[in-house]
């Protein structure tokens, strides 16, 4: 027990020097293989469930395990405006990840990611605990990542994105048909002190089965801290819902953003309202898979409305090998008709734990001026040990 308490304690030291580290850098992008249209679906909400959180066993041999993800792209890149720039291209990712399972109850993460693009960085990608207590409330708390909503592609249709990576307290108490969530967060950087309760940041979430339907009604309050251009960040509430139509995933999400409480009767009272509405569709019976999402965002501001929508598209398991891939990502604010499409091709296993990457992307619109074509191919080496 001494053992283990000392390295968990060598480990939260190393975390807490890294916690002022600076973080990954942000120059360059890698490749996007469109995996991600390929993750399951939701669960059907005819037969969706909420079932109560159980902690990890654990394990029989040694409740200590580390582990890790090595990720690494060499290749060429060009930027075309009015002529070609090439150049080459080359970024190195490490993650090293640790598990403590003291208790069956009891499980302890963390993470230190190590990266190489344009300059070196590491940091403390996330150092938390996860407790059952009673066999009903589901308690996690460090620095990690909480994620909230239905949305798949508009990046805004998490709520929790701008509290991510803070120290974040978690409480979920689930029920046969849905979820109470509470969690309080604070930005550890902005603060010298122990953080006062108008510092920390609250968010409740209530999830519920009803007709098929899962609803969630959600709401959020910034801590005094949290401020955007030097402007306290604005309370928000918002609902969204989810049901599965003849194998489809639709979902659909309203947020609003108060600015006044005493003026919610006028436009001065808001902020901002954002509406979103996406469907999710797989299809995965016969080889090649086949997968679509498409999202159509509206957002009002005082003076100002937007019209934007997102498509990702992708096929897999295509060829004799069922090794190579291609999709699709296509942005467009209607707007400003500024937009964004990028198509990429993979090629899995051309040597060990090893893709060959191509991609192709397109920004236009009156922001760009002539449109920027960059294009990359990369050997990507990845591997898990």
């Amino acid at each position: 027990m001494k053992r283990l308490f000392s390295i968990v304690l060598a480990f939260s030291l190393a975390a807490g020097m890294l916690l002022t580290a600076q973080t990954a850098d942000d120059d360059y992008s890698d490749l996007d293989d469109f995996d991600s249209i390929f993750t399951d679906a939701a669960p059907d909400v005819e037969v969706e469930q909420s079932q109560p959180v159980t902690a990890a066993p654990a394990q029989s041999t040694s409740a200590i395990s580390f582990t890790g993800h090595f990720n690494g792209d060499v290749g060429l890149s060009a930027i075309i405006i009015d002529k070609p720039d090439f150049g080459g291209y080359i970024a190195l990712d490490n993650t090293l990840k640790m598990t403590v399972r003291p208790a069956p109850v009891v499980s302890i993460y963390g993470a230190l990611d190590t990266s190489l693009s344009n300059k070196f960085s590491l940091a403390l990608s996330y150092l938390y605990f996860d407790y059952m207590m009673f066999d009903k409330l589901f308690i996690s708390a460090g620095k990690k990542n909480v994620s909230w909503g239905y949305t798949r592609l508009f990046a805004n249709g998490n709520i929790m994105a701008d509290t991510n990576g803070q120290l974040n307290a978690e409480f979920r108490l689930p029920w046969s048909t849905g979820t109470l969530t509470f969690v309080g967060a604070y930005n550890y950087a902005l603060l010298s002190g122990t953080p006062g309760y108008r510092d920390i940041t609250y968010a409740l979430s209530v999830e519920q089965t009803i007709l098929h339907t899962s609803v969630n009604l959600f709401a959020k309050k910034y801590g005094q801290s949290e401020k955007t251009e030097g402007v306290h960040k604005h309370p928000l509430a918002g609902l969204e819902l989810k049901r599965t139509i003849l194998g489809y995933d639709v979902y659909a999400q309203g947020v609003a953003r108060l600015a006044d409480y005493k003026k919610l009767g006028s436009k001065d009272g808001w902020e901002s309202v954002t509406a979103t509405t996406g469907f999710y569709k797989l299809w995965d019976a016969s080889d090649p898979n086949f997968g679509i999402n498409i999202e159509y965002q509206y957002k009002w501001t005082p003076g100002v409305q937007s019209h934007k929508i997102a498509l990702q598209g992708g096929i897999k398991r295509i060829g004799k090998k069922k090794n190579m891939k291609c999709g699709l990502d296509w942005t467009q604010d209607f707007t400003t008709n500024d937009g964004n499409v990028t198509a990429a091709f993979i090629v899995d296993g051309v040597f060990p734990y090893a893709s060959w990457k191509n991609a192709v992307s397109v920004d236009y619109g009156p922001a760009t001026g002539k449109p920027k074509f960059t294009i990359g191919s990369v050997i990507s080496l990845s591997l898990d040990y």
